[in-house]
């Protein structure tokens, strides 16, 4: 997401999303100055109820701009289990 406040805060983030359950909540800050570079994350799981467009609207109000994260597919993770033996 981008577009956040330079006081923004992840408790801020899981307020505005109106989302039950947040899972992680980040917001990308400046190391020197301790303030918010105007980026950050948010990972959330949507119950029964719960729209994504819903989530992304309540963000879309204060300003935010939102955009869903995907992983690449391609992208083999480095602990898998156990390694083969060749």
């Amino acid at each position: 997401m981008t577009g956040l406040p330079q006081n923004a805060q992840p408790e801020n983030l899981k307020k505005i999303s109106g989302s039950k359950h947040v899972i992680k909540a980040t917001v990308d800050e400046d190391n020197l100055l301790g303030t918010c570079k105007g980026t950050g994350r948010i990972q959330i799981r949507l119950g029964h109820n719960e729209n994504c467009d819903t989530v992304k609207l309540n963000f879309l109000r204060e300003g935010i701009m939102v955009q869903e994260f995907a992983s690449d597919p391609r992208k083999k993770p480095n602990v898998t289990g156990i390694p083969k033996e060749k």
